[in-house]
């Protein structure tokens, strides 16, 4: 049995169903630079305070060996540097870190911060008087370019323009559940068996399941072609925000706005708290996570709260031409939380080599 596409039907783009192998392949990541990623806060730092503010530039190096380096080399624990997201590590990125470093006399000089580090540049360094927060930037700006595409460009630029034009389904990427999608059978064990692990550990558990759990209510979402139309029940979520209000008779304002972008249906986030969707919305979300009851009990013992999240994204300033004939280059933005290699799902099936 073939796989389903996860074409995001709105707006008379083409229905889910089309098996994902007739997707052309497209060579992804041949090289860090083929993946660049630069993290807009949406603010600045303040310049003042007890926090030392960082600004860097990474080549396949993820955020995890900046953190241990800057710790070892200012002698603070790892729980007082603050970042806003985890970055990819076969990239070239750019990202903002803090730590908690007041100005004082025996503490090490910043000066020639992170030299020992490979593939590390600092880029600024200043003050702010809070620490970085966990999603604190608003959005990540993408240049990437894919290699070795055999097929139609205009069928490729038909796709772009409708992902342009629509958007696109939010789906939680590969990455967010480790190598082979261990992170959410490691989530089962973990709560099956009640031992305890790591911090960091069970944070990438907890995010493995969830994401899971939502992925699979918008698989289910698509494949009943319900992302066309807002359902009585529905939750919508307004575009750019996390504001969240109930449908519970939606109107032809409510479509409207819906078609212009303004809004977005969403799925859940699962914990704690009864489910903000009612009616038929409810009944489908219940039914597709009822198999699921280990993960989703598990999720509410551990404190996190009931969410919801967009089923639909948006790419900001999409563009994209053609250096040859099987090499595309892509540039857009887009919001924190929001998966690339999601986007690029769309049209090709991602292929990559396998460094020896």
């Amino acid at each position: 049995m073939c796989p389903l596409s996860s074409r995001f039907p709105v707006n008379n783009n083409p229905a889910p169903g089309r098996c994902r192998d007739q997707f052309p392949k497209a060579l992804f990541k041949r090289d860090a630079a083929d993946f660049q990623v630069v993290e807009n806060l949406g603010f600045e730092p303040d310049g003042a305070g007890e926090h030392l503010w960082i600004q860097v530039r990474k080549r396949n190096c993820n955020t995890q060996d900046v953190i241990d380096a800057l710790s070892r080399q200012l002698k603070v624990p790892a729980k007082n540097i603050g970042y806003s997201g985890l970055k990819d590590k076969r990239a070239i990125t750019t990202q903002w870190l803090s730590v908690v470093y007041p100005i004082a006399e025996g503490n090490p000089d910043s000066s020639g911060l992170l030299e020992a580090l490979d593939g590390v540049e600092v880029l600024l360094i200043t003050r702010g008087s809070k620490k970085l927060r966990r999603g604190a930037h608003r959005e990540n700006a993408f240049t990437i370019r894919l290699y070795q595409i055999e097929h139609s460009q205009s069928d490729i630029d038909d796709r772009l323009d409708a992902i342009s034009n629509h958007g696109f389904a939010n789906y939680f990427g590969a990455q967010r559940f480790g190598i082979g999608g261990r992170n959410v059978e490691l989530a089962r064990q973990m709560f099956s068996s009640g031992r305890k692990t790591s911090r960091t550990k069970r944070s990438l558990y907890l995010s493995a399941a969830r994401a899971y759990l939502f992925n699979k209510v918008l698989d289910a979402r698509i494949a009943a072609g319900t992302t066309q139309q807002v359902l009585s029940g529905d939750v919508c979520m307004l575009n750019g925000t996390n504001s969240i209000f109930a449908c519970e008779t939606p109107d032809a304002e409510i479509q409207r706005r819906y078609e212009q972008l303004d809004l977005h249906i969403t799925g859940p986030l699962y914990g704690r708290g009864q489910s903000k969707v009612e009616g038929a919305v409810l009944e489908l979300e219940s039914a597709c996570l009822a198999s699921e009851s280990l993960l989703c009990e598990g999720l509410e013992q551990a404190g996190l709260k009931n969410e919801r999240r967009a089923l639909r994204a948006l790419a900001g300033d999409l563009q994209w031409h053609w250096a040859d004939a099987g090499t595309l280059e892509l540039s857009f933005s887009l919001q924190r939380g929001v998966y690339a290699t999601a986007l690029l799902d769309e049209i090709v099936q991602l292929q990559q080599e396998h460094k020896k």
